[in-house]
């Protein structure tokens, strides 16, 4: 119950840091508003769970946030995730570094797109 009023209260003070930035700082970030206040309001494991699956797909956080219109759309994805406790299990796996038919992530929405950065980057 703590967590949720500390969760509640981050986002609070996030919203209104948000609100109070001008265009041209949100510019600066490369998002809108609308986009800032969307990525404030996420769920705090869900940047932490995405960067984890995209390192599976031998991608580096830089990999995934050189497109910034990219990592908010895996962002989104991950958070609307249908099938999250399959994601919890396969990130709990006993062997982490252990190579991954990356084929068998069928549960992963960013799945496909992972597969496409880790082709163009492998060019």
């Amino acid at each position: 119950m703590m967590e949720r009023f500390l969760r509640m209260f981050r986002l609070s003070r996030d919203l209104h840091e948000i609100e109070a930035m001008s265009d041209a700082a949100l510019a600066d970030l490369g998002v809108s508003r609308a986009e800032a206040i969307a990525l404030a309001a996420l769920p705090d494991d869900v940047p932490t769970r995405m960067t984890a699956m995209a390192k599976v797909f031998g991608l580096s956080v830089t990999d995934v946030m050189a497109d910034r219109r990219l990592w908010q759309e895996l962002l989104s994805s991950c958070s609307h995730c249908g099938d999250l406790a399959t994601c919890h299990r396969f990130m709990a796996r006993a062997e982490p570094d252990d190579p991954v038919d990356t084929r068998m992530l069928s549960f992963c929405p960013n799945r496909r797109t992972f597969d496409a950065l880790a082709r163009a980057r492998a060019v």
